[in-house]
């Protein structure tokens, strides 16, 4: 047996204004009529059941999550006093499910990418809780398309077993997030994949890792965790969690480890990270535009328009930009700068009369 946790944190800045800090991409419906939230509960409950998906978030999005998984247990939903990365947000659950008396493989995911290939999907997830169970810490990766330089790169190391026809290889290196002129060098070697944020292990085995290159880390969950089941246990997740350091679990952990494998994921995968991935995932037309909603264009090329208002957005004589139209505001950057989206968001929260359009 094995167990999913879905990760649906995040603060909603790379894609606004349709995401807000309140309102984080995994609300979205991107390609779907569901949210990606709901499309990855589907996807984990198919493969793990609904009784072993949980999902851990940060406290104030609990309720968000319910309406849009109004089926899923509200014991499966494990609150975060507040955002501390994905290092604090692992562990955490690791020591959760350590006090249920288990140390069956734990899966996290992201609740906001999009995957498709289910069948295959699920082959990855066999092998990797198979792998866990051995005592590794797994990660999935992808094969990259391009020299993207908000990934994660892992170098692929000799292969130690094959479950399925699904490959499973050493982790040679993890670098995160390169340079553009290394992460061109990663692409033309062919020996490199995308982390596509997928990890699998027993709580034991990661919590020694943590134990081993993050002792502070370590310290603050095992204060948690002693308190389990005690009168103080709300106070002392209260005061001890917001201190623990925010870190990644790839600066944390996978950087420095000696445990680390990799399964190659040969499913669709993006995680749809600022707004030129949409170019990535849906047609375009004659003129090499994206259009969502009522929008009306005229001598317009290579642009991505969003409407999501009820009034219509009009489009002339303009090429490269993203126009987004949603209710908390407009966006205007050019294609080149949507990645600095997230940097004008955190302008935008530091000033006390705009940073409503944000929250």
């Amino acid at each position: 047996m094995a167990v999913s946790f879905i990760m649906a944190g995040g603060f909603g800045k790379r894609l606004w204004p349709e995401s807000r800090i309140n309102h984080p991409k995994q609300f979205l419906s991107i390609k779907d009529k569901e949210s990606l939230i709901r499309l990855t509960y589907r996807r984990c409950i198919n493969f793990f059941g609904k009784e072993n998906t949980f999902i851990i978030t940060r406290r104030e999005l609990i309720d968000k999550t319910i309406s849009h998984i109004p089926e899923i247990p509200p014991e499966q939903i494990i609150g975060e006093p507040e955002g501390r990365d994905t290092a604090p947000c692992i562990g955490f659950a690791a020591i959760c499910i350590q006090e249920k008396g288990q140390d069956t493989p734990m899966v996290f995911l992201p609740s906001d990418h999009l995957i498709e290939n289910g069948d295959k999907f699920n082959k990855v997830m066999e092998a990797a809780t198979k792998l866990a169970e051995q005592g590794y810490i797994v990660t999935v990766g992808i094969k990259p398309t391009r020299a993207e330089t908000g990934y994660g790169y892992i170098e692929v190391g000799d292969k130690i077993e094959e479950f399925k026809g699904i490959s499973c290889h050493k982790l040679r290196r993890f670098t995160e997030k390169p340079s553009h002129k290394k992460a061109k060098s990663f692409l033309e070697s062919g020996n490199f994949l995308w982390n596509a944020g997928i990890f699998a292990w027993r709580p034991s085995v990661i919590l020694e890792e943590i134990k081993k290159h993050h002792p502070q880390l370590y310290e603050g969950l095992q204060k948690i965790k002693k308190a389990f089941g005690t009168p103080g246990q709300q106070e002392v997740i209260e005061k001890v969690y917001p201190q623990l350091p925010k870190i990644s679990i790839d600066y944390a952990v996978m950087e420095k480890t000696k445990k680390a494998v990799v399964i190659p994921g040969e499913f669709i995968w993006d995680d749809v990270g600022e707004w030129q991935a949409l170019l990535r995932i849906f047609p375009r037309d004659e003129r090499g535009n994206i259009t969502w909603g009522l929008v009306k264009e005229k001598g317009t090329s290579n642009c991505i328009l969003v409407n999501r208002e009820e009034k219509l957005l009009g489009v002339i004589g303009v090429s490269d930009l993203v126009v987004i139209n949603s209710k908390r505001g407009i966006l205007i950057v050019s294609k080149e700068l949507s990645g600095k989206v997230k940097e004008f968001v955190d302008e935008l929260m530091e000033d006390e009369k705009l940073k409503k359009y944000v929250e």
